[in-house]
């Protein structure tokens, strides 16, 4: 039976288990509310770490920033076993200790989120409309296509347009491109945040260390030829070399992350 590609974030409320991908669950309390209201298993995959006793999910798999065409590669070996010649080759091929480890995503994580999956009657990915924004987000939509079409996971994107529902739920086994070697995010990384107060970049203790940085401080961010100024706060919720940056100034930023240099503002 041919599965369509939802938008609305109600139907969760059915689901037995819900991977979230992508999806910064921290500042969306509508979201906490809603699968609050039902009693899912919530998988949190996100690559920013984020310590909250507020947070309610059962299982944090922390994956690394712009390895999305690779969690997708997984999430077909793992919940795909009946589909086209051409699909299963790709899953055949797949170098799964490889894709593993770029990501960071161990291969035991998503076994157990196999085994949720079976007892469930329902199973949703609710993705983040930000991962079709990544440069490999030709590849990744066919793979989303493939995996909604062909196991028992269905698709939902957050805010989603209806262009890209229907770039998913157009698929029509087109071949799936090998994984390549991917993307490295080393070093500082901002992530675009509408969530965050106005000319504000909103990091953690090691962000602060690495940058050279304190609170108050006014700071020149540099990516992509780009500069702009921000005002540093500190939440120690934030774990790691990622912070939430403001939007206000950044030109057109398809994919949220950026890897940045910092230089603190002499006054």
């Amino acid at each position: 039976m041919e599965k369509n590609v939802l938008k609305s974030l109600d139907l969760l409320q059915k689901g037995d288990v819900v991977i979230l991908f992508g999806l910064p669950l921290f500042f969306n309390p509508s979201l906490q509310e809603k699968l609050n209201q039902s009693e899912v298993q919530t998988i949190y995959m996100n690559p920013i770490d984020y310590k909250s006793n507020e947070l309610n999910f059962s299982t944090y798999i922390k994956y690394e920033v712009g390895s999305e065409e690779g969690i997708c590669a997984l999430l077909l070996y793992y919940f795909v076993h009946n589909s086209t010649p051409e699909i299963q080759a790709f899953i055949e091929d797949l170098d799964v200790g490889y894709v593993s480890a770029e990501t960071s995503v161990g291969e035991e994580e998503l076994e157990d989120v196999v085994e949720m999956s079976k007892k469930a009657s329902n199973t949703y990915v609710l993705l983040s409309l930000d991962i079709l924004g990544h440069k490999k987000s030709e590849n990744i939509i066919k793979m989303l296509g493939a995996l909604n079409q062909y196991s028992n996971v269905n698709v939902v994107i957050e805010n989603g347009c209806s262009k890209d529902i229907e770039a998913i739920n157009s698929y029509n086994n087109e071949s799936i491109d090998e994984i390549e070697e991917l993307d490295s995010y080393d070093g500082l990384v901002i992530c675009k945040s509408d969530a965050i107060v106005e000319n504000q970049l909103l990091g953690g203790v090691s962000f602060s260390k690495i940058a050279k940085i304190n609170e108050g401080d006014k700071v020149l961010i540099q990516f992509d030829g780009q500069t702009i100024q921000r005002v540093f706060k500190i939440d120690t919720n934030l774990q790691g070399t990622i912070a939430l940056c403001s939007h206000e100034g950044i030109k057109a930023l398809p994919y949220s992350y950026k890897q940045v240099k910092i230089e603190k503002v002499d006054e």
